[in-house]
């Protein structure tokens, strides 16, 4: 009986591929949040210096999920050129995920309730369009 010996290089293959695919991950998580701060600072900034209602707040800090969740699964997918609908979802899920901690911090409190819900539902359905839109830019 033969014994078959294992190919070292598929497997350290293997292990770049899931390194990178965490570093790819982390790396569009972190353009997630540098956009979501960057625009946040933008809108902070009209507010104090113009005579703009806060009442559009909620819906501008919508819009500034929705692209920065958009534009890191876009980058993301097209880094790692495969599965960009999952990565999208999870990025997605996560980005929303880790907002929550962070809007504690800032006063608001959590609630589990149908609109967090609709939030968590909107971020994996906005990540699967700019997962779907990143592979197919390759």
């Amino acid at each position: 009986m033969k014994m078959v010996k294992s190919c070292p290089k598929s497997t350290q293959a293997e292990e770049k591929s899931k390194s990178s695919t965490y570093t790819v991950f982390l790396k569009s998580l972190a353009l997630c949040f540098a956009i979501s701060f960057l625009l946040i600072i933008i809108y902070a900034l009209i507010l104090s210096f113009t005579s703009m209602s806060d009442a559009s707040m909620a819906v501008v800090t919508q819009s500034i999920i929705i692209l920065s969740i958009t534009i890191g699964s876009i980058y993301g997918a097209k880094k790692q050129m495969n599965k960009g609908w999952l990565f999208g979802i999870v990025l997605g899920l996560l980005f929303t995920i880790v907002l929550i901690p962070l809007s504690m911090g800032f006063g608001q409190s959590f609630s589990f309730d149908k609109y967090f819900t609709a939030k968590l539902g909107m971020g994996a359905f906005v990540g699967l369009i700019g997962g779907v839109i990143g592979v197919n830019l390759n």
